[in-house]
């Protein structure tokens, strides 16, 4: 899936620069790669839930409020991942 981040922000110490960026999960490093215009950016994420209700695999990202933002990643056998991303 496809997000946009139009400004820069940061997740935790990592910058991320405003861009489209196509979202994928590494569960064994406990990581969610953005990837765009020959850049990948690795943020740490949190394990929130070790089984998913989910069949499929989705993506969601939504403003928590403010400036935190929250990327969710959900599949059905790794369980769910969330990344927190404030803009600056």
């Amino acid at each position: 899936m496809r997000i946009t981040i139009p400004k820069d922000a940061v997740c935790g110490k990592t910058p991320i620069p405003a861009a489209d960026y196509w979202v994928s999960l590494n569960a064994s490093g406990g990581e969610i790669s953005l990837s765009a215009a020959g850049r990948d950016i690795k943020v740490k994420a949190t394990k929130r839930r070790s089984t998913s209700k989910s069949k499929t695999t989705s993506v969601q990202f939504f403003c928590g409020g403010g400036k935190l933002w929250s990327l969710v990643i959900s599949t059905p056998k790794m369980g769910e991942y969330v990344a927190f991303i404030e803009y600056v």
